[in-house]
């Protein structure tokens, strides 16, 4: 639907920043309410398998540089659409390049990792399971982040996907097996990461077979950007979690 006299983002404009070598960026607008437009800028990633290169990708002035080109079109807020990295960095490596971000530009700021930390809180969850795309390098800071914060990983299964463009090119049908994989009894509810995996046109089939909430990366980092831009519509389809608000403030 457009308004008359309206353009793009007549309800709110999402800004997010993503690793060049992302190929799911099609997947935040399917997650967006009507009115609600999505911007993308990129950072540069030749390898999404290494740490190394993640690192550098994830620097401070990298972040900013993209943020600054993403604020001349007047976001409602901008979020680093990243999950690995965003936790590599620690337990307050997010806060940091959130702060870096709202400091450069005066627009609410996000990263996938705290997306995904709110969206647990707000499903009142700890014990997760988690269904991976990464080398256990990865998985290992991953595991080390999410416990940082209170969590218990029960399971988790990879695929270690090592190859460039390996993750992109996983089929839904492996990342469903994958994540049955990693169900646990006593889970509460399952995580999968990466906002270049596979995740959430299956949200609703994993929902329903394993009767507790599913989180992936885009979708958090699509539902903390849309609530702290003041959008509070459910959008139907893709999880319990985008049917509720931000959870109460500390």
């Amino acid at each position: 639907m457009i308004v008359p006299g309206y353009g793009c983002g007549w309800r709110a404009r999402i800004g997010l920043i993503y690793p060049s070598s992302g190929k799911r960026d099609q997947e935040f607008q399917q997650l967006a309410p009507d009115g609600v437009s999505v911007h993308i800028t990129r950072v540069a990633l030749s390898d999404p398998a290494d740490l190394e290169h993640i690192g550098r990708m994830s620097e401070t002035q990298n972040l900013v540089a993209a943020a600054r080109l993403l604020a001349d079109l007047q976001p409602d807020c901008i979020s680093w659409a990243d999950t690995s990295g965003s936790f590599m960095f620690g337990p307050k490596g997010p806060t940091e390049q959130e702060n870096a971000i709202r400091q450069a530009t005066a627009v609410p700021a996000s990263t996938t990792s705290t997306a995904v930390l709110l969206a647990l809180r707000r499903l009142g969850v700890r014990r997760v399971a988690v269904a991976s795309p990464y080398i256990d390098e990865v998985n290992r800071k991953l595991v080390e982040f999410f416990t940082s914060h209170d969590l218990e990983i029960g399971r988790l299964r990879s695929l270690e996907l090592s190859q460039e463009g390996a993750i992109h090119r996983a089929p839904p049908e492996t990342v469903y097996r994958l994540a049955r994989a990693a169900w646990f009894d006593g889970a509460e509810a399952l995580f999968i990461p990466c906002t270049d995996f596979e995740a959430i046109n299956l949200i609703h089939l994993l929902e329903r077979n394993l009767g507790k909430p599913v989180v992936t990366a885009n979708q958090a980092t699509m539902w903390h950007a849309l609530r702290l831009a003041g959008v509070t519509d459910g959008v139907a389809g893709f999880g319990h979690l985008m049917e509720m608000d931000l959870p109460p403030a500390d």
